[in-house]
């Protein structure tokens, strides 16, 4: 009984953050809310994304942390992370591949180096 309400709860908290990220992006046309599959891993705040280094690939993180729950930009894309407080992740990337930056409340948790 205990875990049947946990998941509800962890459900409904999804949603809540989801719902959050549209409503901020509602009127940006480049915006784009994902399909996130059920039972895959999700991020449970920032510090999980703090493992992230010149080395670590789209494809790495997504692994590690979960899928996106939204993208935005067309030249260079935002893949988005929502949490349930309404805040949300950032990580930049030019190709879906290199890693330029993740930020969280305008603050930067990691940072490509200029090489």
């Amino acid at each position: 009984m205990k875990t049947a309400l946990l998941i509800v709860i962890s459900l409904l908290a999804a949603q809540q953050a989801t719902a959050a990220c549209a409503e901020k992006r509602s009127r940006d046309p480049s915006y784009i809310e994902l399909s996130v599959p059920d039972g895959a891993i999700r991020p449970t705040g920032p510090a999980d994304f703090s493992f992230v280094t010149d080395d670590t690939t789209v494809d790495a993180l997504i692994a590690k942390v979960g899928p996106p729950d939204a993208s935005q930009g067309t030249r260079k894309i935002r893949l988005i992370w929502c949490f349930a407080d309404a805040t949300e992740v950032w990580v930049d990337t030019p190709d879906r591949v290199v890693i330029d930056s993740v930020r969280h409340k305008g603050k930067a948790i990691y940072t490509r180096k200029k090489k």
